[in-house]
């Protein structure tokens, strides 16, 4: 049979296992073996870990095929229905709060192990079954009416918060440009009362194609797909957001916000220049370095938002909405193309790839050919 090994020992101040309903709000050090210290890496990354544990100080006394004990409160309850101590294989499993990591030692509350308990695994928190029950808070036929109800929820309660962490799901990770256009955007949602999104009642105006642009596009759901947002390569981190009526919103980050944002966590610059800068891909310094960038984004949404943007009323010339196109076949390659990006030669349709004339393209140097 397979024999546990710990992995670490717990350290705090409670000796007896019926002082345990103190460390709820104490707190306790799990002391990794040297051996298993890599496992830690990036567990300070998590605001809850799962810690495992032996309940070394208890025995088994239940009867054979006797698993009821009886609880705190005097109820009589199977084993499996409870936390008690008393258990088949004596293995604890709490859900802790992370207050810090510092080499082997990871300090946290809510640890109801005595000092010196065997510690047998930490693990993340799995909590894709309570998204699941965060969904079911909005009957399936009310989401595929409006699939955006969430979001929309959010930005009038100016939750810049869960909507950073909405874009970071599309933009790969978080950043102080990602949550500046979160941070524009919803203000602009909220100026303009935007009850309409993402169909071309509602036009977005990005001038640059970096981290804000993807900021907008989640708050406001307008994209390039759904023909309602518009790129003006120009260079500006700015937005406008306008309506069908022309009255444009444009909302512009100040030329000192850059500066400001810095000011405002300067731990940060000192890990780029390490990790980006020197190239050092210690795994330590990696994650100080990535664990730095969220708490300058998600601390950037808390910065004084007339320091970071300039806003303006302006008048858009909006344009038509954009057109239906049949397809048609390339005579070359064979593939189905749109008819407006069609070459006529000879009478004969060739997609612009096939006929030798350029396309544009868009990438991270902008508009060019």
């Amino acid at each position: 049979m397979y024999q546990l090994k710990p992995v670490g020992v717990v350290r705090n101040k409670i000796k007896h296992p019926d002082d345990v309903r103190t460390l709820k709000h104490s707190e306790s050090v799990v002391e990794v073996y040297e051996d298993y210290t890599s496992g830690l890496h990036l567990t300070e990354s998590y605001d809850y870990l799962d810690i495992l544990f032996n309940f070394h100080l208890s025995q088994i006394t239940s009867a054979a095929g006797d698993w009821m004990v009886t609880t705190r409160s005097g109820e009589k309850k199977g084993v499996f229905a409870s936390r008690s101590p008393l258990r088949p294989n004596l293995i604890g499993v709490t859900t802790v709060k992370v207050i810090e990591r510092n080499g082997n030692r990871l300090k946290v509350t809510g640890l109801d192990a005595v000092d010196g308990t065997p510690v047998l695994d930490i693990k993340a928190c799995d909590t894709s079954f309570f998204e699941d029950l965060e969904m079911e808070k909005y009957h399936a036929t009310v989401m595929k009416n409006n699939p955006r109800v969430t979001i929309r929820k959010q930005i009038m309660a100016g939750d810049t918060g869960k909507l950073l962490i909405e874009a970071g799901k599309m933009h790969g990770h978080f950043c102080p440009g990602l949550a500046m256009g979160v941070m524009a955007t919803t203000h602009g949602m909220q100026v303009l009362d935007a009850e309409s999104d993402g169909l071309e009642d509602l036009l977005a105006i990005v001038e640059t194609n970096n981290c804000l642009a993807d900021g907008v596009q989640l708050v406001t759901g307008c994209s390039f797909g759904n023909n309602s947002l518009i790129f003006y390569d120009v260079g500006k981190t700015a937005v406008t957001l306008t309506k069908r009526d022309g009255k444009g919103y444009r909302i512009i980050s100040r030329p000192d916000s850059q500066a400001y944002i810095r000011e405002s966590f300067p731990e940060f610059d000192n890990y780029y220049e390490e990790v980006v800068g020197r190239k050092n891909r210690d795994p330590e310094v990696v994650a100080a370095y990535r664990r730095s960038g969220v708490e300058r984004s998600f601390g950037t949404l808390k910065l004084d938002f007339d320091r970071l943007f300039d806003t303006m009323w302006v008048d858009i010339d909006v344009p038509d909405y954009a057109p239906s196109h049949e397809d048609e076949i390339c005579s070359r390659c064979g593939e189905s193309v749109m008819a407006s990006r069609v070459i006529k030669t000879e009478g004969k349709a060739e997609c612009l790839p096939c006929s030798g004339n350029g396309f544009l393209v868009l990438d991270g140097h902008g508009i060019h050919t």
